[in-house]
């Protein structure tokens, strides 16, 4: 036998197998991940677009606009609903938390304005808004932990009393924002407008988010923590890890973002609405879980946020160029999205294990 020539039960690996079986694995689980197929049922409705009697209005300009600006508008605060799914929690306050910041905006700018004027007014009611926000994410984490309390009842006991603030806090009645051009830019300005491709602001706005959101879950070692606690919380704690730390992460950034959203919902509709948000809550819960969230707890993305939350409105602007009272089929939609997305879920773990 010759140098060049391999023992008999030699068996070498074949470069070239090695690569082209890592190629099919990679493949193969993007085909099998939920983000695939969340992007497939988006481009099966626009394909079916085309052939519905909405077809001149679903891909002109101005409805693409509009829903590009709602996807990031319900992204921003779906994404820190994920955060908390995540830890296996849950945050039924955002619908509320929407309408209270946005609320405290209005009021703080209509009466700070005369003091220190439009800009300043702007800047001071919008920080206000996002640092009661953050206050409000803080005693849930609190509650929830210290206390023992489920997440369920802690964050819907928040709803009721933040929607009932919301009405008292101005008798019933929205605050007017027309008089501040400023603050309604952020929801309803347009970058490179009169170009071939607009931006929302508010999609840039999600963009940071998201990206800042994805670095943080993925790359840092409180990310690494929030999935541990949602996986398993007794071990994360018994392995030295503060979980009421990362609790307080979770529901800090849920509501953080809560009043981000309340800040530009109200800046969306030129006034601070205590109605705001209604139901915003489910449709946060049913675009993480779509996205691949489980309501388990230790898994979620924001990428499969995102992606769920274009596809809960790329079927909503469908519905409401097609039927004659779409408000009435909204709830049967989420419901439905979100039952599927679930069965899903549990279809893939089954095969799994």
């Amino acid at each position: 036998m010759t140098s060049s020539e391999a023992p008999s039960g030699d068996v070498r690996p074949n470069p070239m197998q090695g690569a082209k079986g890592g190629f099919w694995t990679h493949l193969r689980r993007l085909f099998m991940s939920r983000e695939f197929s969340v992007v497939l049922v988006i481009a099966v409705v626009c394909l079916v677009m085309p052939f519905t009697t909405a077809k001149d209005t679903f891909f002109s300009d101005r409805n693409l606009l509009n829903l590009t600006r709602q996807v990031a508008l319900l992204a921003i605060f779906a994404i820190g609903e994920t955060v908390v799914i995540i830890t296996a929690g849950i945050d039924l306050s955002l619908g509320s938390l929407i309408a209270f910041a946005g609320m405290v905006t209005a009021l703080a700018v209509t009466m700070l304005d005369p003091a220190i004027g439009p800009a300043g007014a702007v800047a001071a009611g919008v920080a206000l808004a996002l640092g009661v926000s953050l206050m409000i994410g803080a005693v849930h984490a609190t509650l929830i932990h210290r206390l023992q309390l489920p997440p369920f009842v802690v964050t819907l006991a928040s709803l009721l009393i933040l929607r009932s603030q919301s009405l008292v806090a101005n008798n019933q009645l929205p605050v007017t924002l027309e008089a501040y051009p400023s603050l309604q830019y952020l929801a309803n300005g347009t970058l490179f407008e009169g170009g071939r491709m607009p931006v929302p602001v508010p999609l840039l706005i999600m963009a940071i988010v998201a990206v800042i959101m994805a670095l943080l879950l993925t790359k840092s070692r409180i990310g690494r923590y929030v999935y541990s606690v949602g996986s398993n919380e007794t071990a994360t704690r018994l392995s030295g890890v503060s979980v009421y730390r990362v609790k307080l992460f979770a529901y800090g950034v849920s509501a953080l973002l809560g009043g981000m959203a309340g800040v530009l919902w109200a800046a969306y509709g030129g006034q601070g609405d205590p109605l705001a948000g209604q139901s915003y809550e489910l449709d946060a819960v049913a675009a993480s879980v779509v996205g691949g969230a489980d309501l388990m707890g230790g898994r979620g993305s924001v990428v499969g946020t995102v992606l769920g939350a274009t596809l809960l409105m790329v079927i909503f602007s469908a519905i409401n160029l097609t039927l004659t009272k779409p408000d009435l089929w909204r709830g049967t939609v989420v419901g439905g999205v979100l039952l599927l997305a679930v069965l899903t879920t549990a279809v893939q773990q089954r095969r799994a294990g």
